[in-house]
């Protein structure tokens, strides 16, 4: 009797012990999703990169921003009238995720460069090879206008602009939960 109730004892712990792992295991929160930086890409930086472990001096600072800073890649330099080159990489700096939780985060990528690609796209890639790479990545692609093409996941944004200055960006969505005004 006593082997049969020891029996049942270590059963219904051991059933016990597999709900437990099945909870915990099947409720956990899926990772966010996060872009991967591409393998063969020449960009210094990437989407959400802590700009504060960054030595930004030999980089010029493109001024006029409230609440963000913006850098030129180290290969582009401001011209002489203090203009932002036509051809160029620059990288804003905000907070992340959030407006008031500080920090400095590459939340922006502007590049304008043919020579820089991303994930294979430059600024030159045609609108349908933009909508291919992107739709294989997961991300929902509209067309807003003639010259604007956006690929969105999960809170990032690549947009292809096909304008007088053609130019290929990232961004990372920052909330404003307190509502700060710059």
């Amino acid at each position: 009797m006593k082997m049969k109730k020891l029996s049942i004892a270590i059963a219904a712990l051991g059933g016990l012990a597999v709900v437990i792992w099945a909870v915990v295991v099947f409720t956990q929160p899926d990772k966010p999703y996060f872009p991967p930086k591409p393998e063969d890409t020449t960009l210094e930086f990437w989407i959400c990169d802590d700009g504060s472990l960054v030595d930004w001096r030999g980089y010029d600072e493109i001024t006029g921003w409230m609440g963000a800073q913006e850098f030129l890649g180290k290969d582009y330099h401001m011209s002489e009238q203090g203009e932002r080159p036509h051809v160029r990489v620059s990288y804003i700096l905000t907070a992340w995720p959030d407006h008031a939780d500080g920090g400095s985060y590459v939340t922006t990528i502007e590049i304008t460069d043919p020579a820089v690609s991303v994930y294979g796209l430059t600024v030159e890639s045609e609108p349908v090879e933009f909508e291919r790479v992107m739709t294989s990545m997961g991300y929902k692609v509209e067309q807003v206008n003639d010259s604007l093409q956006r690929a969105v996941r999960d809170g990032f944004t690549f947009s292809l602009y096909r304008g007088d200055t053609p130019e290929f960006s990232i961004s990372a969505e920052v909330s404003n939960r307190e509502g700060i005004v710059y």
